[in-house]
């Protein structure tokens, strides 16, 4: 329940009621464990009990995974990204970002004040030409990314087929 929201499989979003939840859940779990842990440490030292080592093994383990899914939130650990750019459009606070992925599939990203969402699809590039093969994408991050963009690799830009977007500045591409 915790790790869920933090693992990039299909659409997402997250910020600060994100966060606040994951430190209740977190707290939660710290608070059963301590107490489990003290009525362990009683026991063994008053009734000679052995002491259970489970709840501070699944502890770890959840530790170690939120630690390992978190370092790459934004990142697909079960393959490489081939591109990385950011939006900025002008005269709003509108942002975001797209990455795409040698396994034939994006993340576009559309940055708020206070939350992101992640919306995830396909791609195809033939040539120089970049479709998002995901028909609700203009209209889930209002209009901030395009379906089409034409690859411009002597500027490091993806610039839309439609002028009524903005172009994509290419931070990273492999």
């Amino acid at each position: 329940m915790m790790l869920n929201p933090i693992i990039p499989i299909g659409d997402y979003c997250g910020g600060l009621i994100s966060v606040l939840n994951f430190f209740v859940f977190a707290g939660l779990l710290g608070l059963s464990l301590l107490i489990i842990t003290i009525v362990d440490l009683i026991q063994l030292r008053r009734k000679k009990k052995k002491f259970d080592f489970i709840p501070l093994i699944l502890t770890l383990g959840f530790g170690i995974s939120f630690f390992v899914i978190f370092e790459n939130k934004e990142h697909k650990f079960w393959t490489n990204q081939t591109l990385a750019g950011m939006v900025l459009k002008d005269g709003t606070p509108k942002s975001g970002a797209l990455r795409l992925y040698e396994n034939g599939s994006f993340a576009a990203t559309y940055y708020h004040a206070d939350y992101s969402c992640t919306f995830q699809g396909d791609y195809e590039l033939n040539q120089n030409r970049l479709v998002l093969k995901r028909d609700d994408l203009v209209t889930q991050t209002d209009s901030l990314f395009a379906t089409e963009y034409l690859l411009i690799r002597k500027d490091s830009m993806l610039k839309p087929t439609n002028e009524n977007f903005e172009k994509i500045d290419i931070r990273e591409i492999n």
